[in-house]
């Protein structure tokens, strides 16, 4: 991304964007256009964690996707800059601080956009309306965005999620523009797939990140500009390993090669079933045979 003159003015697209849904890619496409038209820098300002996950734990509101992947995304929409802040630095600013020392000191902010319910500051006491009022007062301007409605309802990251917890892994890739993904390092595991003839990526999610409905998925592995179908449980291996963390483990149908530490990024398209125990290893095999079977038949028709 470009470096950072502030002397320019800046278009400042601003938000929490932990998804960087449909609707937040509008509010980011608006921003690029204007600071084009401007010849201002595009800027989308937002946090590495969402700040509810830090004031209150609250884990529902973890990450859909990484720092990095926010970049990929915003680069690809036209944006020159993204800056990530750590919610920790901004938490005690009012929402004038806020709008002086950030937007129009540190940003230089020419035109500011947000959703229609973007709040800011301090406990959260400034709202868009107030954005707008200050900024006109200090010769800046706030553009606020409109909803984005699909199938009835507004979208958003909370549905995102909830559609996430559900399984509902399609849906939630439309809300979002793509599929819904992950990218985490491939770990070294007990190799038990290895060992019954389904060897796995494992991936672990990160503690502060959204997990799906724990269960059986048809997800498709990306790797250097190639697509892997296969099938992936995300759960903590009932069956062998109870204590287990939550992992990712994708079986790939025609892949095999060494990827272990490199980051890799699996497509969640379809679930399959919820997470099982199983009496038995033969058991377990079986199922996993049958798992297969459905994601294959799955690719068949999709393709």
């Amino acid at each position: 991304m470009k470096h950072f003159d502030p002397r320019r003015g800046t278009c400042v697209a601003l938000g929490n964007f932990d998804g960087i849904h449909i609707g937040h890619e509008r509010i980011i496409r608006s921003c690029v256009e204007a600071a084009r038209e401007s010849g201002s820098l595009s800027v989308v300002w937002s946090f590495r964690r969402h700040p509810q996950h830090i004031l209150k734990g609250n884990f529902s509101t973890g990450n859909i996707i990484s720092p990095s992947d926010k970049e990929e995304i915003c680069r690809s929409l036209g944006a020159d800059l993204l800056f990530l802040e750590d919610f920790e630095t901004v938490r005690d600013l009012s929402p004038e601080a806020f709008c002086q020392k950030i937007l129009l000191e540190k940003l230089n902010a020419k035109t500011v956009f947000c959703g229609f319910n973007f709040r800011f500051g301090k406990n959260g006491a400034g709202d868009a309306n107030f954005l707008r009022d200050y900024l006109r007062a200090h010769g800046a301007e706030a553009v606020v965005a409109d909803p984005v409605c699909l199938d009835g309802d507004t979208v958003s990251s909370s549905r995102i999620r909830n559609l996430l917890s559900e399984g509902s892994v399609r849906a939630a890739g439309r809300l979002l523009g793509r599929p819904y993904s992950i990218c985490f390092p491939v770990l070294h595991g007990k190799h038990l797939g290895t060992r019954i003839g389904f060897p796995t990526l494992n991936q672990a999610f990160p503690e502060e990140y959204v997990v799906p409905r724990r269960g059986v998925y048809a997800v498709r592995m990306l790797l250097d500009g190639k697509a892997y179908p296969g099938v992936c449980n995300v759960g903590i291996r009932p069956t062998v390993d109870e204590n287990g963390a939550v992992l990712a483990e994708t079986h790939l149908f025609d892949f095999s090669a060494d990827l272990y530490g490199r980051r890799v990024r699996v497509e969640f398209f379809e679930f399959l079933r919820p997470e099982k125990r199983f009496s038995s290893l033969e058991e377990l095999c079986a199922q996993i045979q049958r798992d297969r079977k459905a994601a294959e038949l799955y690719w068949e028709e999709n393709q």
